[in-house]
């Protein structure tokens, strides 16, 4: 038997269509569907409707039950044994099983989603949403319109499970007194706000003075903003790491960065990593900013001189080498001839 069962996987259409008769044969199939679960679909119509058949079949491969007899939906031994092997499998089923109040619980048992596939009745069910959230909180996505929209019953959730709130209607996630509420608690709620809400930049600028690394649940294009980015570094710095390129490519936004802490120069851009201005309030704060001037200011005697009275090793080591063959850095550092302007304050 077992090459009959190897030659069928081969290629199933084209032998089953050969030898009919092996499409009603329990141990052939049985050994065929035990391994390949939806050939169920070429079994006899006999072994379709079998329970226990059927059951092996589902079990290697819970798509197969679309190939099941639907007189087994009227099982009631049938339909446990399928929602308790994978509550999702309710997906199969004819609507009078989905309008059963206790096949959704059993099969909302074993996975919450399930809630998905029952009738509308029993979407819009309180204890019955409550139940398949209690056990995946996605499943709220599937409840009743008029249960996502109604707050009270969607905090009810949220009190066990915050999350709940990534699913609820569109209207409550777009609630501004409602987010900043939960926002001021906890920042982390901004994640699950609406989209629309996430870009609002008015919205988005009253959370990072509470809250500022929330920003990096802001939309991302509030990234590329730098009063927003400043804004939420003012509140935390840690909210730096969340700014965008263009922030990075703002001279103003680098410069306000730097004032305070020098080492925000390596995120700048190559552009404004070259602008002589910033480089000299890093390198006043610390000679060890050099290394993240452009390559333009790291040939410029001027910046390297600033570097070089504080420390030389700094300036040998990040400098070009070519800046010490200039002749004014050369006359600066013998100090011969120091420019007024290139002397630190």
């Amino acid at each position: 038997m077992d090459a009959t069962v190897a030659s069928i996987l081969a290629n199933p259409d084209e032998v089953l269509r050969k030898n009919d008769a092996w499409r009603s044969d329990r141990n052939i199939m049985q050994a065929v569907v035990q391994q390949r679960g939806q050939l169920l679909r070429l079994a006899g119509e006999a072994l379709r409707g079998n329970l226990e058949f059927v059951l092996i079949a589902v079990k290697n491969d819970g798509d197969a039950l679309q190939f099941a007899d639907e007189s087994l939906w009227r099982n009631p031994r049938f339909v446990r044994a399928v929602v308790e092997e994978n509550g999702l499998l309710l997906h199969y089923a004819p609507e009078s099983v989905r309008s059963s109040r206790d096949i959704v619980k059993a099969a909302a048992t074993h996975h919450g989603e399930a809630l998905r596939y029952a009738s509308e009745e029993l979407k819009a069910d309180r204890s019955l949403v409550t139940f398949a959230v209690e056990r995946h909180v996605t499943a709220l996505q599937f409840a009743a319109d008029n249960l996502r929209a109604d707050r009270a019953f969607v905090e009810s959730l949220m009190a066990k499970n915050p999350r709940a709130f990534a699913h609820a209607a569109e209207s409550l996630r777009s609630n501004r007194d409602l987010v900043f509420a939960m926002v001021k608690k906890d920042e982390n709620m901004l994640q699950y706000a609406s989209d629309e809400l996430r870009a609002d930049r008015d919205f988005i600028l009253q959370v990072v003075q509470i809250h500022g690394d929330a920003v990096r649940h802001a939309w991302h294009t509030l990234w590329e903003d730098h009063e927003v980015i400043l804004t939420a570094a003012k509140q935390n710095p840690r909210a730096i790491r969340h700014a965008g390129k263009a922030s990075w490519n703002n001279r103003d936004f680098v410069l306000g960065m730097v004032t305070k802490n020098w080492r925000d120069l390596r995120h700048a851009s190559d552009r404004v990593r070259n602008d002589k201005e910033i480089a000299r309030v890093c390198i006043r704060q610390d000679p060890q900013a050099l290394q993240f001037v452009g390559e333009e200011l790291k040939e410029d005697p001027e910046i390297v001189y600033m570097a070089y009275q504080q420390d030389e090793r700094a300036a040998e080591q990040y400098a070009s080498s070519s800046v010490f063959a200039e002749r004014d850095f050369a006359l600066a550092a013998a100090g011969v001839k120091v420019p007024p302007e290139w002397v630190l304050a």
